[in-house]
């Protein structure tokens, strides 16, 4: 939770997100840092398919982002999509 707060606090800047405090928003910044609230967000469920409860999540529950494959930073849906339509050796 303490994450999820700084991220809101210090790092949020009106239509995106920065490094940190000090610095402007930019894209590169703005993805990864909605992809790390995700991981933060939905880091207590147990399963992929249940939603985080409303604790798991700072302020509003509408504050709730898709959840992310931590490794490929896709949302779990296209990730689960590519991997079904790619070959594997």
């Amino acid at each position: 939770m303490a994450l999820q707060q700084y991220i809101l606090l210090c790092s949020q800047e009106e239509a995106g997100f920065r490094d940190k405090p000090g610095k402007r928003r930019d894209h590169y910044h703005t993805c990864y840092v909605l992809s790390g609230l995700s991981v933060c967000q939905h880091s207590n469920t147990k399963d992929a398919d249940s939603p985080p409860l409303p604790r798991d999540v700072m302020g509003p529950y509408s504050n709730l982002l898709e959840s992310v494959h931590p490794l490929y930073n896709v949302v779990l849906d296209k990730y689960y999509e590519a991997y079904e339509f790619f070959p594997r050796a």
